[in-house]
């Protein structure tokens, strides 16, 4: 797929537009179970079941001709207006949306989308939270509005209640690299995930420099923790001999604050930061050398062979040898 055929593709009706163009009732996409409303509360909660089979990320045309009502999902959406525009209600608040900008959405956030007409395509983009994992963060730099709204997104202490609204009509390298990434998803070819996973990096750093070019943006203080990812990224480079006590030490902190940062911001503790990373090491050398095992677990900090088997297996389910075997590149 091109970006010709995939703008004949977006354009195109699909069965639900069909049915939403001639009834302008919303069709529940799966079965009339993905707005299920939780105990307690007053408005619906998509499931995240429904979605992230092809791996981190979802990414689905919105259907048109039919509003589509508000509710809730525990994921984070982003919203990108390929071409139109569109009406929606934010927490109360109304945003419109032209042809290039985006909308990035935090968990939980309530929303409602009005009906869209037949040139307004609407693309959703919708991620994992554990996605945004110290080592996406890293690659960010450190913009404080933008790193502050996704470390914000995966902690489960934070309030989930705000957005993002990115002015990036103009911006054509972004429109070229959604297009891109529009097109390894919806006709998936040898290695479409690793070029899905690199083109959500630069997405979002093309979205740090229309932040810097830029300062419309709606739900978000202006607070800076470029501190935090300055952390993040000495840890993902000293993960084999870092210990808290030390990191602590290099940033001025004083131990237990530190821990209690880390896992407020994070939703992880120190440890298991460093252990995301050691596996993300290992198994990157698994698939990349035909080095020993046994070499490849002291170098990622783990003194004991069998207890790096154990951590390991936990994180990918299977050993370090079976996982060789299945992605060995070299």
């Amino acid at each position: 797929m091109d970006h010709k055929e995939l703008d004949q593709y977006l354009r195109r009706l699909d069965v639900i537009e069909a049915k939403q163009q001639y009834t302008r009732q919303n069709i529940n996409e799966f079965g009339g179970k993905e707005l299920i409303l939780p105990h307690g509360e007053r408005v619906p909660r998509l499931p995240v079941h429904h979605f992230f089979s092809q791996g981190d990320y979802h990414i689905s045309k919105h259907h048109r001709f039919a509003d589509m009502p508000e509710h809730t999902h525990t994921f984070i959406e982003l919203n990108y207006m390929y071409s139109g525009r569109c009406r929606q209600i934010i927490g109360g608040s109304v945003v419109e949306l032209s042809q290039g900008q985006i909308c990035l959405l935090d968990t939980d956030v309530p929303h409602s989308i009005s009906t869209l007409d037949e040139d307004d395509i609407l693309i959703n983009i919708l991620m994992r939270k554990e996605t945004l994992n110290a080592a996406f963060l890293t690659r960010l730099g450190s913009d404080g509005r933008l790193s502050d709204f996704l470390i914000n997104a995966q902690s489960p202490a934070a309030a989930h209640d705000r957005y993002l609204v990115f002015r990036s009509d103009s911006c054509h390298n972004l429109h070229h690299i959604l297009a891109s990434m529009m097109c390894e998803y919806f006709d998936p070819r040898d290695f479409s995930t690793d070029m899905i996973n690199g083109y959500m990096i630069l997405v979002f750093t093309e979205l740090m420099r229309v932040l810097n070019q830029d300062s419309v943006s709606s739900g978000l203080p202006t607070t800076k923790r470029s501190d935090l990812l300055e952390i993040l990224q000495y840890l993902e480079r000293h993960f084999n001999d870092c210990s808290l006590k030390d990191l602590a030490a290099r940033f001025n902190f004083n131990p237990n604050y530190l821990s209690n940062l880390l896992k407020k911001s994070t939703g992880k503790t120190f440890g298991e930061l460093v252990q995301e990373h050691r596996m993300a090491y290992a198994a990157l050398l698994l698939a990349n050398s035909d080095r020993p095992i046994g070499d490849i677990a002291g170098e990622c900090g783990y003194e004991s062979l069998s207890f790096f088997y154990k951590k390991f297996a936990e994180r990918y389910e299977v050993t370090p040898l079976l996982y060789r075997k299945q992605n060995q590149t070299t």
